[in-house]
């Protein structure tokens, strides 16, 4: 399972839920914990980092969630939800 560029980490974290129930396994909530985190981009997750005061591995998979929700409604608030990047290009600006 990947995490989509332009979806926040509290829709991912649903995704996730949803995937895990739909697969019928189970798994411990350490285990659970890890394969949710792996796929995180490096920039995002020392943000989580940061939020968590530390490790985030370190938490509990519900104060996971609890970082993910706050993070995805602070980011909607500012405007970076779940909208894509803008693709820029320096050759567009240039002057003849």
């Amino acid at each position: 399972m990947t995490m989509g560029s332009d979806e926040s980490l509290e829709d991912y974290e649903e995704r996730f839920q949803l995937s895990y129930k739909r697969a019928r396994c189970t798994l411990d909530l350490e285990s659970l914990k890890l394969v949710l985190l792996r796929v995180i981009p490096e920039d995002l997750l020392h943000t989580l980092h940061l939020l968590a005061g530390g490790d985030i591995y370190q938490l509990s998979y519900e104060d996971i969630k609890t970082i993910f929700r706050n993070h995805s409604r602070v980011a909607k608030k500012k405007g970076r939800g779940s909208q894509p990047k803008a693709n820029t290009s320096s050759s567009n600006s240039s002057i003849k």
